[in-house]
């Protein structure tokens, strides 16, 4: 499993700039090139300045977009502390959070934030790295020649991110896994899309990211019944009417 840094924003530069971490950006970006397109709306907001790539939501139909960071994040238009986001409430058409829960120390309270800061029907994008692969097996290991990536919190598997987003009013609308060895070669394909090969390996992926839609459900105000109009309510407006009516059958 990943080694928890809890409470402190961790670097991800050096591991980054390994061969296979840009390998797996490749897959990740053409994977986007998939998803984006399909956002909508005016404001587009991407959480995390993940492989300092301004450019992810370039592709995204939002027509203006920035770009929030962590802690040191120079490259990012705003910095915040990874808990409260500087924006009003369900001023944003979409959220995309690039790897983000694993650099806050509380991924459920930032998931909080990103439901209050979307609109009615905002969407939002999950970018998380998979905690079930052998991948984040591996970066527990202590190595010198490999650069581990060090997450802040533990990221959570797919099926509980979905629990969370349920919580918060968002319906799951795609599933998608990624990654190196994934499938065998590496690359990236959607969770129910008729390949039964891919949901059996599935789990094993090194990365997931999962599409929703922000649903919420209207509430109907409880008070008291409106008083029904009679019939002598009716007769007694229509003594007081001007004219004859005329009836023609």
């Amino acid at each position: 499993m990943f080694r928890f840094l809890t409470g402190k924003y961790t670097d991800s530069a050096t591991w980054l700039a390994t061969p296979k971490a840009r390998l797996f950006l490749l897959y990740e970006r053409r994977m986007l090139q998939e998803i984006l397109p399909a956002l909508c709306g005016y404001r587009g907001v991407q959480i995390g300045s993940w492989g300092n790539d301004r450019g992810v939501l370039d592709k995204a139909g939002t027509l203006c977009h920035w770009q929030l960071g962590f802690g040191e994040a120079g490259a990012s238009d705003i910095r915040f502390d990874g808990r409260h986001l500087p924006l009003a409430t369900g001023s944003v058409d979409a959220i995309v959070i690039a790897h983000g829960l694993e650099r806050v120390a509380e991924p459920h309270a930032l998931l909080r934030e990103c439901a209050r800061a979307l609109s009615a029907r905002g969407q939002l994008v999950v970018l998380a790295f998979n905690p079930l692969s052998s991948w984040a097996f591996r970066q527990g290991l202590s190595s010198r020649r490999h650069p581990a990536f060090q997450p802040c919190s533990a990221p959570p598997t797919a099926s509980r991110l979905f629990d969370w987003l349920r919580l918060l009013e968002f319906e799951p609308e795609q599933l998608w896994r990624y990654g190196l060895g994934f499938p065998f070669f590496g690359g990236a394909h959607e969770m129910g899309s008729g390949r039964r090969w891919a949901r059996c390996v599935g789990w094993s992926a090194q990365s997931y990211a999962i599409v929703a839609r922000r649903h919420v459900t209207p509430r109907t105000r409880i008070g008291r019944p409106a008083r029904r109009r009679t019939a002598q309510t009716a007769v007694g407006l229509a003594r007081h009417s001007s004219g004859r009516v005329i009836c023609r059958r």
